[in-house]
């Protein structure tokens, strides 16, 4: 057995903040110079005046110190956190515990006021959209610094610290650089084209209904027919200014498109699309009769009736009838072949973090051509899919922003560098 390592006793006398002295005895199982022990006092937030004579001190009587409450069961002391030793250690001698830095702020949510503040602002200049003479990035990261700045002026104000405008300013500048880089860098092209892939053709077919706009959304088969845009006889109307396609012959919407102006187009459109809904209700499958119906118009009605949007309305029927079961079988080996191999990487320690994404991708995928359908065949699923392709739109930039100043803003308070 190795014999007892001895240790040595000694005092150090030292000022306290206050102006008050202090002799401590420090048992170490080696003897501190003075360099140690200023440095040790120091860290204890004293100041080091000198060493005391151990005669000096005989006929002092020692107060014991308090001893420490014992570790809470939920967190014990970690093998790796034991400082091994050999022979006896005196009572008064314990190995220093290292705790961590509490977070800036009173409360986490006192931190969040300076990112909620920065991205208000650009938020508002999105929504508004003036002319401002110079480029809205620049004017949107202008306003993110002074939220970012006024935000962190608010939260020390809150917080019971100390203003200070270093901190004021480095908040401003952080946010500014934070909206620059998340605004042209970050959300374009990388979170987008994440978004898109995640979303697969479900967000194209969502898409498409916003950029159909009232073709699919609106419910009457009535069309207004102005003198200017009014076909040629017979069809041709005196005193009615207003055309029923649901009463008329198919024929007439080939004329009518030919003639129609491009605002008067889209409501055109969607007197067609519900009428042809009409027609099919009755249908033992709806969506194969509007194509069958979509189809008879001919390419140059179908370019006439639809315009530029002729692709985003092709886009809805064409992956409303694409919903077959074969396909629908497929999708789902797909995405169980992906997810297997993901999961049986992760279980073998490999860093392919992927199953979660396919696992989303194919339930967007499986779930599109059933969002089609509705939107096709029903005007009221067609204004919720067009409502939440415009809030996850508008949404997303703005969750993208939130969290990017967060991640900024704690990352400066931490000390990391960010910018």
């Amino acid at each position: 057995m190795a014999e007892d390592q001895p240790f040595y006793r000694q005092y150090l006398q030292s000022t306290g903040p206050d102006g008050g002295t202090t002799i401590r005895e420090v048992v170490s199982p080696s003897l501190l110079d003075a360099d140690a022990a200023t440095a040790a006092e120091k860290q204890a937030g004293r100041t080091f005046s000198g060493f005391v004579s151990p005669d000096k001190m005989a006929d002092v009587r020692a107060t014991p110190a308090p001893s420490p409450p014992p570790p809470p069961e939920s967190s014990p002391v970690l093998p790796s956190a034991v400082l091994p030793t050999s022979g006896a250690v005196p009572a008064s001698y314990t190995a220093a515990r290292s705790g961590g830095t509490a977070a800036p702020g009173s409360t986490p949510w006192l931190n969040l006021i300076p990112p909620a503040l920065a991205t208000a602002g650009p938020l508002a200049l999105s929504i508004a959209q003036p002319e401002l003479g110079i480029p809205l990035w620049a004017a949107s990261a202008g306003l993110s610094a002074l939220g970012g700045g006024g935000g962190e002026a608010l939260r020390e104000h809150l917080a019971g610290e100390p203003i200070s405008p270093q901190n004021i300013a480095t908040q401003g500048a952080v946010s500014g650089l934070t909206d620059v880089a998340m605004g042209q860098v970050v959300t374009p092209y990388v979170l987008t084209p994440g978004a898109r892939f995640l979303a697969g053709r479900l967000g194209r077919v969502l898409q498409a209904g916003e950029d159909l706009g009232p073709v699919l959304t609106s419910e009457g088969t009535t069309v207004t027919a102005p003198a200017a845009s009014a076909p040629p006889p017979p069809f041709r109307t005196v005193q009615l200014h207003t055309i029923d396609l649901a009463t008329k012959p198919p024929e007439l919407i080939s004329v009518l498109a030919q003639h129609a102006t491009d605002a008067e187009r889209p409501a055109l459109a969607a007197a067609w699309v519900n009428t042809t809904r009409q027609a099919a209700a009755n249908a033992a499958d709806p969506v194969l009769a509007m194509r069958a119906a979509y189809d008879a118009l001919g390419e140059g009605t179908q370019r006439a009736l639809f315009g530029a949007e002729r692709g985003a309305f092709e886009r809805v029927l064409n992956t409303a009838y694409g919903g077959t079961p074969e396909e629908m079988r497929n999708l789902l080996e797909s995405g169980a072949i992906q997810s297997g191999v993901g999961y049986g990487a992760h279980a073998l320690g490999l860093p392919y973090h992927a199953p979660a994404a396919v696992g989303a991708r194919t339930v967007a995928e499986m779930s599109a051509p059933f969002a089609a359908r509705g939107m096709l065949v029903s005007p009221s699923a067609a204004r919720f899919g067009v409502g939440l392709s415009r809030a996850t739109g508008a949404a997303g930039p703005v969750v993208a922003g939130f969290a990017g100043q967060t991640a900024a803003e704690r990352a400066r308070q931490a000390g990391l560098p960010n910018f």
